[in-house]
Parts: C-alpha cells; sequence; structure tokens
C-alpha cells in the first residue's frame, strides 16, 4: 500500500547488471519504492495498468518493443528516466519529455541527479535527497533477503554457497540467506575478486588459506572444485594467492 511518502517505480532492463545497479541505486533512497524490474516491455505493461506508478527506470535498447516506442504509451503522469549504454539516444530521449537520460554505467552522484530533477519537475518537494559524500567508501552490493534489500561488503563476503533453492552468503559476522540464483549473484560481483570454483560455490580470492588440485580452504571449510573450473581455478589462484 502506498503511503504519501512512496513514489512507486518500475524498473525495464534486459542487462541483469545494469538492473543490479538500478536497485542498489533505488534502495538508497527511503521513499522510493520498487514494485518490481522486467526485462522487456511486455512483461512490465500489466503492472503499468495495475499499479499506480510514478517512475519508470527505462532502457532505451530492448528486446521485443523498444524503450523509445513504449515511452509514447506511459502515461503523462508518470516520469520516465531513460537509461542506455549509447548516447545518441539522449536527443530522441528528451523530445519524448524524460525527466532525465542515464549513461551506463551510472554513478550514484549522477542517479542522485536525476532523482532531484524528477523530484523539481513534478513537485515533490518534501524528500530529502542522500548526503552524496556520506557514500561509503567501502564495495558493497545489496542482496534481497527476507522481503528486504541488505547492503553487504564485498571485502567481508568469505564464500557463496548454493543450497536447493536458496544462497547463503557467508561474512566474516553472520550468513545471509537469499532466493537469488548463484549465477545471477556472480554477474554481481567483480572477477577481481571473486571467482566460481564450483557449480555450487563462489569464493573471495583474497580469504584463501590454501588449497589443491580439490579444494580450497576458507578458515576451517575445505569448498570444492569442479572439474570443469580446475584449470582455471588453479591459473587464478596460483596468480592471486600469496
Amino acid at each position: 500500500m502506498q503511503t504519501h511518502e512512496d513514489i512507486n517505480c518500475i524498473i525495464i532492463e534486459d542487462e541483469s547488471p545494469a538492473a543490479s545497479v538500478l536497485q542498489m541505486h533505488i534502495a538508497r533512497f527511503p521513499f522510493l519504492k520498487l514494485l518490481g524490474t522486467f526485462s522487456s516491455c511486455t512483461k512490465a505493461l500489466p503492472v503499468l495498468n495495475s499499479e499506480k506508478i510514478d517512475l519508470v527506470f527505462l532502457d532505451i535498447n530492448l528486446p521485443g518493443v523498444p524503450g523509445i516506442q513504449f515511452a509514447s504509451i506511459i502515461k503523462t503522469t508518470t516520469g520516465i528516466i531513460f537509461t542506455t549504454a549509447y548516447s545518441e539516444y539522449a536527443v530522441q530521449g528528451f523530445e519524448l519529455n524524460a525527466v532525465d537520460y542515464l549513461l551506463k554505467p551510472i554513478s550514484f552522484e549522477r542517479f542522485s541527479k536525476a532523482i532531484n530533477r524528477y523530484l523539481t519537475l513534478y513537485q515533490h518537494n518534501s524528500f530529502v535527497l542522500p548526503t552524496i559524500d556520506k557514500v561509503d567508501a567501502r564495495p558493497f552490493v545489496f542482496v534481497k533477503c527476507d522481503r528486504k534489500m541488505v547492503k553487504i561488503f564485498l571485502d567481508d563476503i568469505l564464500y557463496l554457497e548454493a543450497q536447493r533453492n536458496c544462497l547463503l552468503i557467508y561474512t566474516e559476522n553472520e550468513v545471509y540467506r537469499s532466493y537469488q540464483a548463484i549465477s545471477e549473484m556472480e554477474e554481481k560481483l567483480p572477477d577481481t575478486l571473486f571467482i566460481r570454483v564450483h557449480r555450487s560455490f563462489i569464493i573471495a580470492l583474497d580469504k584463501v588459506k590454501a588449497y589443491n588440485n580439490s579444494y580450497v580452504v576458507i578458515q576451517d571449510k575445505q569448498i570444492p572444485i569442479g572439474r570443469m573450473y580446475s584449470d582455471v581455478i588453479n591459473s587464478t589462484l596460483k596468480a592471486n594467492v600469496k
């Protein structure tokens, strides 16, 4: 249920890493309520028709119906912030009265300016933006756990383990349970810091204490190395483990 402090928004983005960045940025704004992330305009249409959507983050290059074409059928009371990797579409975006046009990769500072522009154009004058200079310098991800987005610092992560229908994220102090696929999480994590060693495990390279051809050791946990990963793992660990 929407309160006076909610601005309902959705993401229409077919690239998982780009969608994850938008989700992380949105999670920093208490008044932005994300009602869904969709990989195509067709999939987003039922929500746009059934819910009061105030703001859409719309990729221009989408499978099926392009974002530029889809924007023309979105209600004028709904703000549109275009996202794309191609700057040549900017003029078309603004011709459609878009709130803003964000070029990937989207920084938090640039995202914040777009939200401020939306608040001004749509006369939401009571909202306070997060202070950019207070953003923590440590890299992190937001992960959906127990119906909320949880901030997890990358340097706290030891390893991740897929178990049946859930994903366990082991950190220095606790274990987080999420219901996203391990492959989806793999896309969010920088490959300079993390590596997939098994179909069920991703490890933090700097947390490895020892290894052989069959497993790696993190704290007291022996994590198996899958056969299809062994060659890449061995060469990577030789280069990274001191």
